[in-house]
């Protein structure tokens, strides 16, 4: 018996669906890794490639690997380098997307109202009352009674220069310059995710004030105060705050909604993003076939539907149900005549193992084969 996988990808029940949610925007690249590997009409990783600016080609020297792309380590640099900045750069956008939704979900079952992205600009200019030319937005913006919580989320205080760090004070710099004050508690947060060593935490702290002290007077003690993470009272009722960690964001979950149970809450939405392998598995996967296919000129994505084909072997909706025992079960049968010295693993275990691991990426084809046109049109477009 294989070590089981738990694909969200493939799953289709209540007990996934709150995660699903929160994972969408990841789950989302997965979805085109795996429209990626069985593609045949379109290229595949070739459209990758060559998305690639003169820029990157100058600066990486890939224009010399192109030039010497009969050499097929030279050839599979370009396509490394290629893939590797597009799963990288997608994915950094995304993470966010996670970050913001679990807290999202924990504002909601500690019984705020938590509004969806769309709304928060006519929120913002029609009930908070901030109106801004700059477009500023916020991450999260939930509301409590007559208060409201506008967050600002960030993964960690080492991401973005002196601008970006400034910028996450901007909104809260337009309200206050262009209004006396609202008739309900306003509480501004800056969300650090990663405490880590809070290396730029004074840098982040410094660069506020220099953004805020320009439209408004600040109390005398105002760094050290938000340093310290303690709230500091921009007006009698504009209030800002800098939070580290989850341990702090918690308490101000049950402070704002006044429900003592958020620290559970809130570890409650992360322990729930523990147990799920589509994101590593196809991020795996697809890097060692891109050796395969480069430095090889062997596919498994493509020798895997030969082999299927030629048993005669398609997927039913009991089997993507069922999909470890199922994946297991066509692994075991397609081992045997899989001639091909192309699996990148060496024991007999190991082999079908990954044998298995193909065939899941495969179900997932199966599943979202319908759509995989839509989700690579902006790829293949650029």
């Amino acid at each position: 018996m294989l070590d089981s996988r738990r694909l969200l990808l493939l799953e289709d029940n209540e007990a996934s669906k709150e995660v699903v949610e929160i994972l969408r925007s990841p789950l989302g690249l997965v979805k085109t890794l795996v429209c990626l590997a069985f593609d045949d009409e379109n290229g595949g990783f070739q459209a990758i490639m060559d998305n690639l600016d003169s820029i990157k080609k100058m600066a990486v020297g890939l224009s010399a690997a192109e030039a010497k792309s009969g050499y097929p380590v030279a050839n599979y640099s370009r396509y490394l380098f290629s893939f590797q900045q597009f799963f990288h750069s997608s994915y950094r956008a995304r993470q966010g997307n996670v970050l913001e939704e679990i807290i999202r979900k924990t504002l909601e079952k500690a019984g705020a109202t938590v509004y969806e992205k769309g709304e928060h600009e006519n929120v913002l200019r029609n009930i908070v009352g901030i109106g801004t030319t700059r477009g500023h937005d916020v991450d999260v913006l939930a509301k409590k009674d007559n208060n409201f919580l506008l967050i600002q989320v960030r993964s960690r205080d080492d991401t973005g220069g002196t601008t970006a760090k400034g910028s996450l004070v901007e909104l809260l710099a337009d309200f206050l310059q262009h209004t006396t004050g609202p008739t309900f508690n306003l509480y501004y947060i800056i969300y650090v995710w990663e405490i880590l060593q809070g290396g730029q935490k004074q840098s982040l702290v410094t660069r506020c004030k220099s953004q805020l002290e320009m439209v408004t007077t600040l109390q005398e003690n105002f760094e050290e105060t938000l340093y310290e993470g303690d709230v500091v009272d921009l007006r009698s009722n504009i209030h800002l705050q800098l939070i580290y960690g989850p341990d702090k964001f918690s308490e101000l979950i049950s402070n704002f909604t006044n429900n003592r149970e958020a620290a559970n809450l809130l570890s409650g939405e992360l322990s729930i993003l523990n147990n799920w392998d589509d994101m590593w598995l196809s991020y795996a996967m697809v890097s060692l076939e891109l050796e395969n296919m480069k430095i090889h000129n062997k596919f498994n994505f493509q020798i895997l539907d030969k082999k299927l084909s030629e048993k005669g072997l398609s997927f039913t909706d009991e089997d993507i149900r069922n999909y470890n025992e199922s994946s297991e079960r066509y692994a075991l049968q397609i081992l045997p005549e899989w001639d091909e010295d192309t699996l990148p693993v060496d024991s007999p275990s190991d082999q079908l193992n990954y044998l298995r691991d193909l065939i899941l990426l495969k179900m997932i084809f199966y599943k979202i084969n319908s759509s995989c046109s839509d989700i690579l049109k902006k790829i293949y477009k650029r």
